[in-house]
């Protein structure tokens, strides 16, 4: 049976601001909904760590990488000083007392080496799994999302089939700079999943979404204690947003309520 992470928050005020949003927008209620669940993720997206995907691929590649030997041995048989990729690292012990602990027996020559830079790929490629996730999570809403987009040149001649890049959606912008996020990207692992539906017209429009992803036994309450915080802070940060949409439209409309002998005070 696979583990079940569940989010532990609270979504009291949420809702409350929600039900208030929605009686008081003048767009589609299916529309408003899938709108607002969308933002929900995009800052779910945000708030996911790590902060930097680059900054933290580079410390892991710097600890696997870190030599654990004499990076001056010389050769036994030539007695010139070993190449660079002969010296011992970290990531070549970890990959010894793995296979040790699979299989009783060690790992030399060829197979060290590949195993040691599977672990290494693997081990980088890993960084933001968990917000690769939410990023499948988002094109339920919004099949378009693709992270952010590097500038790319334009050629002077456009051939046959050219396709303009995508331009950066302009929410994850505007939220990446709120949390002071850089533009960076994760790769989209095939072990997560998100399905759901968005809200289509009727009387009780609802949306919903389920992610998944492959996580080992031992690892349930470290992801929990990865998402639940995020969530929890997502479903704040935009209760917050959609108080401050609604005052905004309170003050717009504020001589007009007045004139009916509303106060707005």
């Amino acid at each position: 049976m696979r583990p079940v992470v569940y989010m532990d928050v609270d979504t009291t005020r949420f809702d409350e601001a929600m039900k208030r949003y929605l009686s008081t927008t003048k767009r589609d209620l299916h529309k408003a909904i899938n709108s607002r669940f969308f933002f929900l993720l995009v800052r779910l997206f945000v708030l996911v760590p790590p902060k930097s995907p680059g900054q933290e691929r580079r410390r892991i590649a710097d600890y696997l990488g870190t030599p654990v030997g004499d990076i001056n041995r010389r050769d036994r048989k030539t007695g010139k000083r070993v190449g660079r990729s002969r010296i011992l690292r970290r990531v070549h012990l970890i990959s010894q007392a793995r296979q040790q602990k699979q299989r009783g027996r060690g790992l030399y020559g060829a197979r060290m080496k590949n195993a040691a830079s599977e672990l290494m790929r693997k081990a980088i490629g890993s960084v933001g799994y968990l917000r690769s996730m939410v990023v499948k999570g988002i094109r339920v809403y919004n099949r378009g999302f693709s992270q952010f987009q590097s500038a790319k040149r334009k050629p002077l001649v456009k051939p046959a089939g050219y396709r303009p890049p995508r331009q950066t959606n302009a929410a994850l912008v505007a939220l990446a700079n709120q949390y002071g996020l850089p533009e960076e990207n994760v790769a989209v692992h095939k072990g997560t999943r998100a399905r759901g539906y968005e809200a289509s017209p009727g009387w009780n429009p609802t949306a919903a979404i389920t992610m998944t992803a492959g996580i080992a036994d031992n690892q349930v309450g470290r992801v929990q204690n990865i998402y639940n915080p995020a969530m929890q802070r997502a479903l704040d940060d935009e209760r917050a947003e959609l108080a401050a949409h609604m005052a905004e439209a309170l003050l717009l409309h504020g001589d007009e309520l007045v004139k009916n002998g509303i106060d707005v005070t």
